[in-house]
């Protein structure tokens, strides 16, 4: 084979493969969960335990769609979150002149920035022309406060609007216990998951 038609074949290749690749701009925005692990604590006891209060997250991105004309498709999210976590520190069996509470002070309150890097695959099937369902996996490195790796699990449910627009509602599942990870001077003793709910507008580049 000379190098003329080699060239040619790489080339044909390519065409088949890429054109049926769509891509483009992921926005989200939703609310965390923060699934703590609870502690069986009976009074009377001095053991501390942790309420956490997630705020609204965001993320931004961008997707690989592969096959998008098929009744089943594949996408691949490359995203970048960002969202703040409150935290009180107490016993439920604390009393003071207003009845049980948590324990006041800076030492037993504290704010945290989580900032998760993913790459989340997932499959996905048309149940319509403009609605589909998909379930896939998500790795995720959080990079804020420290450095530690989580595996979520997703499901999610899209609808097409337009070609240049694409809405979803997601709900992802962290699977290892990521809390326990970011344990740090008044943070010490907490362990949990993360989970969160997220809304996202899908703006393709490329449509086939």
């Amino acid at each position: 084979m000379n190098m003329k038609r080699l060239v040619f074949l790489l080339m044909l290749v390519s065409t088949s493969v890429f054109g049926q690749v769509e891509q483009g701009v992921l926005i989200g925005g939703g609310i965390g969960f923060p699934m703590q692990d609870k502690q069986n604590i009976v009074p009377p006891s001095e053991e501390l335990q942790f309420d956490h209060n997630l705020k609204g997250n965001g993320s931004v991105g961008y997707r690989f769609r592969f096959l998008p004309a098929q009744k089943s498709f594949y996408d691949l999210d490359l995203t970048v979150g960002f969202q703040g976590m409150s935290t009180r520190k107490g016993s439920p069996f604390y009393s003071n002149e207003k009845g049980a509470g948590y324990v006041n002070g800076e030492d037993n309150k504290f704010s945290e920035f989580i900032m998760p890097i993913s790459i989340a695959g997932s499959w996905n099937y048309r149940l319509t022309d403009k609605f589909h369902v998909g379930l896939g996996i998500a790795p995720t490195l959080y990079v804020q406060p420290k450095a530690v790796f989580d595996l979520g699990v997703l499901a999610k449910v899209g609808y097409r609007v337009s070609n240049h627009c694409e809405l979803s509602l997601s709900y992802q599942y962290g699977c290892l216990n990521t809390l326990k990870h970011f344990n740090d001077g008044a943070s010490l003793g907490r362990k949990g998951h993360l989970s969160d709910l997220m809304f996202s507008v899908y703006v393709p580049f490329r449509l086939k």
